[in-house]
């Protein structure tokens, strides 16, 4: 079968457009991620839902805690690199009586991952202490309501 010039370029056109389609899927952000973000650019007043044993330590992929927790998000930011991030601190009192200030950071990433890391500084010193990372699928682990 002998393909002449302009077929030729009629198949490598098609072949590219085909290519570039692809690739074009291939970086929108999930359903998840956009409805997230439109939600929040809206200013609606967006809450996260965990549930902790739905999600997985980032380091071993053991199951996470039985813990549920809830926060509104008061203010985030969007980067191409890190998604949607978002934070919580707060104060409250450890295991041992002592007071700790906690820092929960969140980062839902484009394919609708949210990855969950937590720390504490005892208050009174400078150490900080890694409590762990985790990843959440949505809407598994973690639920995004408004």
């Amino acid at each position: 079968m002998k393909l002449t010039g302009k077929v030729l370029s009629i198949l490598f056109s098609m072949l590219s457009a085909a290519c570039v389609n692809t690739m074009a899927r291939a970086e929108e952000p999930s359903p998840s991620y956009a409805e997230v973000l439109d939600a929040l650019l809206a200013g609606k007043n967006v809450k996260l839902i965990l549930d902790m044993s739905r999600c997985t330590a980032a380091n071993g992929g053991k199951p996470g805690s039985t813990m549920q927790a809830g926060l509104a998000i008061s203010a985030f930011r969007v980067t191409a690199q890190n998604g949607i991030s978002f934070a919580n601190a707060h104060q409250t009192m450890d295991g041992s009586g002592h007071a700790v200030t906690e820092y929960i950071r969140h980062s839902l990433s484009r394919e609708g991952k949210l990855t969950v890391r937590a720390s504490k500084l005892i208050v009174g010193t400078t150490e900080l202490v890694n409590q762990g990372e985790f990843v959440c699928e949505v809407p598994d682990g973690a639920r995004f309501t408004w």
